[in-house]
């Protein structure tokens, strides 16, 4: 388990786990969490202290509840995502609080 910080973006998190590869903690007081397996990864913040970010699913409601990114890495068969290393997860996860906090 690796724990970061960017007071910039004000973000604060623990990066955990293989298979999927997790990582969870707080983007300007608001909680989040990343996930990513296969060839694929997840990011969600949730502004609603009454839904948990890992329940935010889809882009629809990231709009309605805080903020939800996707994207891929590698090919299908490849599963690059479940083994990414921290400083990938880090940029992942500091490239989607800086757009969030970009339209807040």
């Amino acid at each position: 388990m690796q724990e970061f910080e960017n007071t910039e973006l004000k973000l604060k998190g623990k990066i955990y786990g293989y298979g999927p590869v997790q990582a969870e903690g707080t983007v300007k007081g608001f909680p989040f969490y990343f996930r990513s397996r296969h060839n694929t990864w997840t990011f969600s913040i949730s502004e609603n202290p009454d839904i948990d970010p890992v329940d935010i699913e889809m882009a629809e409601h990231g709009k309605k509840f805080g903020y939800f990114a996707e994207g891929q890495i590698g090919k299908e068969w490849e599963n690059i995502a479940s083994y990414l290393d921290e400083s990938k997860v880090k940029d992942i996860i500091q490239k989607c609080s800086k757009e969030y906090l970009s339209v807040k």
